[in-house]
C-alpha cells in the first residue's frame, strides 16, 4: 500500500542526514550545505520524529550512525542520486545542452581556468560548464561533481588523474611599490612590506631560504586567505607576494606586477584532472579534460618562447 503523501519524507531532511552521515560531523554538513549548524541539526530531527526512529547517536559533541541509519543511509543516497539525475537530464533537455560540473581550487578557477573557458565554449556550443570552487577535492561517490582540478595527488581509489603543471611562485610586487627600490639582491626585500596567504603562512621563508637568505625571524605581515585577493592587494602596491607564476600572466603582461628577482620557489605538488570512473567513458568530459591539457601545454610553449 502506497504512504500517505505526508509520510514521505522530505528532500532537504534526507540531503541533511546524509551530509551528516558523511561527514559525521553537524558543523561539517552545514559548511557542505551553506547552512547553519542548527538548522542542519534541525532538518535531521525533523526526518527522525517523522520516521519515529533514531538515525544518529549524539554523544559529547560527536555524531554516529544508528544501526538503523546505518540501514537507512544507502537507500537514501540512491534516492538523491537518482534525483539529481532525472533532474539534470530534465535541466539539459530543457535546451538542448549537456552540463558538466568542475570543481577547481578558487585560485587556479579565479586566474587561469575561467579566462580560458570561452575558447572551450566556442568549440562545443553544445556543452555548459558549471564550476565550483566551494568543493576543490572530488571523491569517487561525489555524485555532484564530474571531474576535478586539484593540487596534489588525491588519496582515494577509484579515480583516474592525469598531471597538468607543478606550481612555480614568485615574488612579485606593483613598479609603484619597487620604484624607489633597486631589486639586486633579495635583500631588497628585507625591509619591504611582505603579504602573506594564510594557509600558507611560510612561503616567504621558504623563498629568503632558497635565495640564500634565510630570514628565521621574518615579520609577518597583512594576511589573506585566498590568491586573488593577495594578487589584488599586491596590484594596489600594499607590498610584495610569493604567487604562482600562472595566476598572474594578465598582470605580469599589463605591466601592473613585476617580478622583484627570477628565483621560482617551486612547489612538489602537482596540479592533476581527476575523474572519477564514472567519468571516464563520457567523452564530453574527455573532450574537457583534453583541452586543459592542450591549455598547459600552450601556457609552457609560451613559457619557453619568452
Amino acid at each position: 500500500m502506497e504512504l500517505p503523501r505526508r509520510l514521505i519524507p522530505s528532500v532537504s531532511g534526507l540531503i541533511a542526514f546524509e551530509a551528516t552521515a558523511r561527514h559525521l560531523s553537524f558543523s561539517q554538513a552545514a559548511k557542505d550545505l551553506s547552512l547553519s549548524q542548527g538548522a542542519v541539526s534541525k532538518r535531521v530531527r525533523q526526518l527522525e520524529q517523522m520516521l519515529g526512529v533514531a538515525l544518529l547517536a549524539r554523544n559529547n559533541h560527536q555524531v554516529h550512525l544508528t544501526e538503523m541509519g546505518r540501514r537507512y543511509l544507502p537507500q537514501v543516497r540512491t534516492l538523491l542520486g537518482q534525483l539529481e539525475s532525472s533532474t539534470r537530464a530534465l535541466m539539459q533537455g530543457a535546451d538542448g545542452k549537456a552540463v558538466i560540473t568542475v570543481a577547481a581550487p578558487v585560485g587556479l578557477a579565479a586566474c587561469w581556468l575561467v579566462s580560458r573557458l570561452g575558447i572551450f565554449q566556442n568549440r562545443h556550443p553544445g556543452l555548459n560548464i558549471n564550476l565550483l570552487t566551494s568543493r576543490p577535492l572530488l571523491e569517487a561517490d561525489d555524485e555532484a561533481v564530474d571531474c576535478a582540478i586539484v593540487q596534489g595527488m588525491p588519496q582515494w581509489g577509484g579515480v583516474a588523474c592525469t598531471p597538468l603543471f607543478e606550481e612555480e611562485l614568485l615574488p612579485v610586487a606593483s613598479p609603484h611599490f619597487m620604484r624607489n627600490r633597486r631589486p639586486n639582491s633579495p635583500s631588497v626585500l628585507q625591509e619591504c612590506t611582505l603579504l602573506h596567504l594564510t594557509d600558507q603562512p611560510d612561503l616567504w621563508v621558504e623563498w629568503f631560504e632558497l635565495a640564500g637568505f634565510p630570514r628565521p625571524g621574518l615579520p609577518r605581515g597583512p594576511q589573506f586567505d585566498q590568491f586573488p585577493l593577495l594578487i589584488m592587494a599586491a596590484v594596489h602596491g600594499q607590498g610584495a607576494a610569493i604567487i604562482p607564476r600562472f595566476m598572474i600572466e594578465r598582470e605580469l603582461a599589463l605591466g601592473e606586477l613585476e617580478v622583484v628577482l627570477d628565483i621560482p620557489l617551486r612547489n612538489r605538488k602537482a596540479y592533476h584532472f581527476v575523474m572519477p570512473a564514472r567519468s571516464e567513458s563520457d567523452r564530453n568530459i574527455l573532450a574537457l579534460r583534453n583541452w586543459v591539457l592542450e591549455c598547459v601545454a600552450g601556457d609552457a610553449g609560451c613559457s619557453q618562447a619568452a
